[in-house]
């Protein structure tokens, strides 16, 4: 499996302090069917991508001194900011470093008015956005069709696994479960932050994963859709559908 949302790096932002966490958080993933894991640290208008894959060169290397068979690919959560309209695509994270796919991240209760524009700029530089876990977002709780007009504006998704797991408790867990059965995500990640608080627990999620969507489309979301994008071949397998919500009937 691929975990493509992950805070790993130590001492960047609310993710491991120090690299013997980062280390452990690392041969936890391996050791639970991980192959491979995208460190995407917050990053903002000011954060210095640069030093973001210095640190991915470090963390690897410390995991082949500890015989860790677990590939770290460069990348970051980027937050949905009218600065990005103004930065060159070699300053903007993407994973790999291929210029072909960012991780884009929305404020939890808003929507702001300037996310379309944002969304085209990154387009136009070839950089397809993967909206992180809108099953999180205020909005998307009130309608997740909001999510149909982020795919239909050529966007992907990724939700987040403590989503599915009941995490974030029931209103989220229930539109996760919308949003799956009806073809809007395209790939499911941990968002890990630690060992125990948000862990990397993709094999957890699996089993979940299976009684939603079957096991063809669980394997799809954590590791076919996410190995396709990594190597730029990626492609809709399975098309989103529009969620009707049941009418409730009351009877006297």
């Amino acid at each position: 499996m691929i975990d493509l949302h992950t805070h790993i790096l130590p001492g960047i932002d609310d993710g491991p302090p120090d690299l013997e966490t980062a280390v452990a958080m690392a041969r936890y993933g391996q050791e639970n069917g991980l192959t491979a894991v995208a460190a995407t640290p917050h990053f903002d208008a000011l954060a210095d991508w640069g030093t973001i894959k210095t640190r991915v060169e470090e963390l690897q290397g410390e995991l082949a001194k500890e015989n860790i068979e677990l590939n770290i690919i460069s990348g970051a959560e980027l937050f949905v900011d009218v600065a990005l309209l103004d930065m060159e695509v070699d300053q903007i994270p993407t994973y790999g470093d291929r210029g072909e796919y960012c991780l884009l991240e929305l404020p939890m209760y808003q929507t702001p008015v300037y996310t379309d524009q944002v969304i085209f700029s990154l387009q136009t530089k070839g950089i397809t956005p993967i909206i992180a876990h809108p099953e999180r977002y205020s909005a998307v709780i009130d309608d997740p069709n909001l999510v149909l007009e982020w795919l239909e504006a050529g966007c992907l998704i990724q939700m987040n696994s403590g989503s599915i797991l009941g995490r974030f408790g029931a209103k989220i867990k229930e539109t996760a479960e919308i949003m799956l059965s009806h073809n809007m995500v395209q790939f499911v990640a941990s968002d890990a932050h630690g060992l125990e608080r948000r862990s990397l627990n993709l094999k957890e999620t699996y089993n979940e994963l299976v009684e939603i969507v079957g096991p063809e489309q669980a394997r799809a979301l954590v590791e076919t859709n996410p190995k396709a994008m990594l190597a730029g071949e990626f492609s809709l397998s399975q098309y989103p559908r529009p969620y009707v919500k049941r009418r409730r009937f009351f009877f006297f």
